[in-house]
Parts: C-alpha cells; structure tokens; sequence
C-alpha cells in the first residue's frame, strides 16, 4: 500500500484548481492504482484508467467545481460514456445521486463511489484532506446561516425572495445568497424565478438539520423541580414572568409539540429564554435549581434566532416546528415519538 503523504486544507476557486489537485491526489492515493500520466484529448476532457485486480477501468474525467444535484440527474450522457465526476468535495446528497444513478464520482479528500459491471469502490474520505468549494459554507447549521434555514421551513409551500430572508433572519444578503445557492446545489431548494425560490425536499432538509445537532453545545441548559400543578399552568405562570420583565420566550419539546399536534402527553415543560429567572421569580413560582430530573427545563441559547420564528398557539410563544422536531430528537420521554407524530401531521411545516 502507498503511503498517504498529502495534508490539505484548501478552498478551491477555480476549475484549474480542482484538476491540480485532483492529479496531485492521483498520484499518492494509497489505496488504487490510477494508470498515470493523463491523456488529455482535444476537448479538454481527461481520461483515466483504474488498474483493479488486473482489470483495467477507463473513465472519461468530468470536472465541476459546484454540482447540482439536479444537473447530476439529467446525466444520461455521462452513463453511456462511463464518466468519473470529480468535485472539490462529495456531500452525502451529492453521493447520493451519484449512487442512485449509478454515477462513479470522486471528490479531493479520497471519497470514492466507482460503480462498474462487477466492480464497487466505496472508500471514505483519506485522513489529513480537507477540501471544499470555497463559496460551499463548512456549516449551514450554526450561528446566522440555521437562521435562514429555520426561516424557510416556517412555510415548506411558500415561494421566498432573498429580500424576505434578510428581513426576518437579520443575515446579510451576502449571507442569504451563498446559503441558499448551496441549497439549490443540494437539491433542498428551487428556483422558481431568478429572484425567486422555495423548499422542494424539506424532509431531507430537516434530517440532514438533525444529522448535525448537538442541543447540548448551542444551548445553556437549567432544570427546575418543586412546582405543583400541570405543565399548562406552569407554562402560564412563565409566560405572565416573561411578559413582565420582557424576556424573550418559546416553548419546545414535548409542551410545545402537544400544542401543535396533540400525541403525547407532555412530561416536561421546556421553553427558550433570553435569560434565567432570578431567585425571587423562583421563588414566587416555589422552584428550585436541581442537576437531574425536574419538571422544568429552560434553555438560554446561542444564538436568538430561535426567537425570530415564534408562532402564537393557545396564548403560548412556541418555537417553530421544524424546531420543535428538531429539539425532540435528542430527548428520551417519547420524544422522538412526538416527533414523529408531528411530522406525518399535515400542517407540519405551514403557517
């Protein structure tokens, strides 16, 4: 076996680049045999051989620096002509496609999918690379970028402009431009004229959302336990705190998930604020901070975009419902079940 000796972590910018890098990968890739140097033909098209058990594998190299998860669909040339597409980095939407249209691709990281009669690599990406696009954003689920996420999945039937983004996710145009062009390439969101688009796979959208969660790092979470009554008289008594001292509010979890689409029973009352109660709320509430357990969970998050897409529900603040489902998928109570349930529900997702 080759010894890997490449340790990257470039941007791509321009197509030269991506075949640089991509010749450069070919030579110490320690795990195929590539039948080098490239013939390059009078189209610019590379060709390129894969030596396989004594079997040897000819591609015609198709490079693209951002594809489109449609544009790989309407590829029936590329099948005929046993292509190998080469990408900066290989999504698991991308490689998805790829596979249903029984496409070999390769990105410059090492990720294979070769596909031929009686022939299957699929290899992961080799360690020390770390290529990418660099308009393709490393995270559209942090900080400002999830905001623009959360905001289209307020409505997955609603037609959105770029100028609607920015003005209820406080994002750049910048911002709202490269996140949901990445979208488009995704295959998540349509264009349905030049300054206009929607969600088309909100379902994908969400689970890819829920792939890279980690409650427990975006938010500061305290647990409270003492209170005697139901979950919808606490949740009561915590909007009325709210209103009076103007701190921001919206219910999650269980409560939250009852009140959109009744399954199961809550089990806890959970809510986002701005800030904590102090030790006189608490008090007049007859709660206490405990470390497990409790019958109330509040949590501060990072970022405030969670109270910029806050729906009013039987006089309760509730967070969205692409973030209720998301927040309940980490929780154990039947959480995932409420989820579920929520999401089979036909007003899911809609005003």
């Amino acid at each position: 076996m080759k010894e890997h000796i490449s340790s990257k972590n470039t941007a791509v910018r321009h197509l030269s680049e991506l075949v640089f890098h991509f010749k450069e990968l070919l030579s110490d890739d320690p795990d195929l045999n590539w039948d080098l140097p490239l013939k390059i033909d009078g189209d610019g098209m590379d060709h390129l051989a894969l030596v396989l058990d004594g079997q040897e594998i000819v591609f015609r190299l198709v490079y693209e620096l951002k594809p489109n998860i449609n544009w790989v669909g309407s590829l029936d040339w590329a099948l005929s002509e046993q292509c190998l597409l080469v990408v900066p980095k290989l999504s698991r939407r991308l490689l998805e496609a790829c596979k249903k249209r029984r496409l070999s691709v390769i990105d410059l990281n090492g990720r294979a999918w070769i596909r031929r009669k009686g022939v299957l690599v699929d290899r992961h990406s080799l360690p020390g690379r770390s290529f990418n696009y660099e308009q393709e954003p490393r995270n559209i689920f942090v900080g400002k970028s999830v905001r623009i996420v959360r905001c289209l999945l307020t409505d997955r039937k609603r037609v959105w402009t770029q100028k609607e983004i920015v003005g209820r996710t406080g994002a750049s145009s910048g911002l709202v431009s490269r996140i949901v062009q990445y979208l488009i390439h995704q295959g998540y969101v349509e264009k349905i004229t030049p300054r206009e688009f929607r969600v088309s796979d909100f379902r994908e959208l969400l689970f890819t959302w829920v792939r890279s969660d980690h409650f427990a790092k975006r938010n500061h979470t305290v647990r409270y336990a003492g209170f005697i009554g139901s979950h919808g008289e606490l949740a009561m008594k915590l909007r009325d705190w709210a209103v009076h001292h103007g701190v921001s509010i919206a219910h999650t979890h269980w409560l939250a998930a009852w009140l959109r689409h009744p399954y199961t029973e809550p089990v806890v009352t959970s809510a986002y604020v701005s800030r904590l109660p102090d030790e006189a709320t608490l008090k007049i509430l007859g709660l206490r901070q405990v470390d497990e357990g409790g019958k109330l969970w509040l949590h501060v998050p990072d970022d405030e975009g969670v109270f910029m897409e806050v729906r009013e529900c039987r006089e309760m603040s509730l967070a969205s419902d692409a973030q209720i489902y998301l927040d309940l998928q980490q929780t154990g109570l039947r959480g995932p079940d409420a989820a579920a349930a929520l999401l089979e529900w036909e007003g899911f997702c809609k005003p």
